[in-house]
């Protein structure tokens, strides 16, 4: 079991992908079902709340620290916090006071919005850590020409523009000016997709929630 305080749960395949950080260790734990890193479906995303009422994870819960039955770490090269799903119930739980911090790498993974996937592979470029909860500057969401959501923000001094995969609710009210945010973003490094237009595999960065 571990307590895990929830900082995303994004779209994934026509599944979802839960993640968050150990509240005990501040390390990251994104729970997949297959070693394969299988997107969860509805009915593996539910718990008891603190009333003992049955509730489906929604796309941002934040401050909810739920206790997780976890199977086995199946890390991925991209991925290397993957943990398998368990078989019990996961239950909300209260505590006051935990030890979340924020991530501090150099820059995500690079630069640009994506890492080609054969770069990974032959170990060109080492993936340490596949999520980052990290306080960004001049974020900006917005939706492009090809009607993919996107946040453009700067981190360091590199300038960012990458796909966000949070809940389309809450991203549009940021859009239309009716939700406000502390520009705090999880970062998140998804699966390989091929890319028709250069017939490669890349794996993009992808913004999974915001705060």
């Amino acid at each position: 079991m571990a307590d895990i305080l929830i900082l995303a749960n994004s779209t994934k395949k026509g599944g979802f992908c839960v993640a968050g950080k150990d509240i005990e260790t501040n390390r990251w734990v994104r729970i997949v079902g297959s070693p394969k890193g299988l997107a969860l479906n509805s009915n593996q995303i539910v718990y008891n709340d603190l009333a003992n009422n049955r509730q489906i994870i929604q796309y941002e819960p934040f401050n909810k620290i739920i206790r997780l039955d976890l199977g086995d770490a199946v890390p991925l090269r991209y991925q290397p916090e993957n943990v398998l799903i368990g078989q019990k119930t996961w239950q909300e739980i209260h505590i006051a006071k935990y030890n979340i911090t924020y991530d501090t790498p150099i820059d995500l993974w690079g630069t640009g919005d994506r890492i080609k996937a054969e770069d990974i592979k032959h170990g060109l470029v080492n993936i340490t850590q596949s999520l980052y909860l990290i306080q960004v500057t001049n974020l900006q969401f917005y939706v492009n020409n090809y009607n993919v959501n996107r946040a453009c923000f700067q981190y360091g001094n590199t300038n960012y523009d990458l796909g966000a995969t949070m809940n389309p609710k809450i991203f549009q009210d940021i859009v239309n000016g009716t939700r406000h945010h502390n520009s705090v973003l999880t970062v998140s490094l998804g699966d390989s997709f091929l890319n028709p237009h250069s017939n490669q595999y890349e794996h993009y960065k992808l913004v999974a929630a915001v705060f």
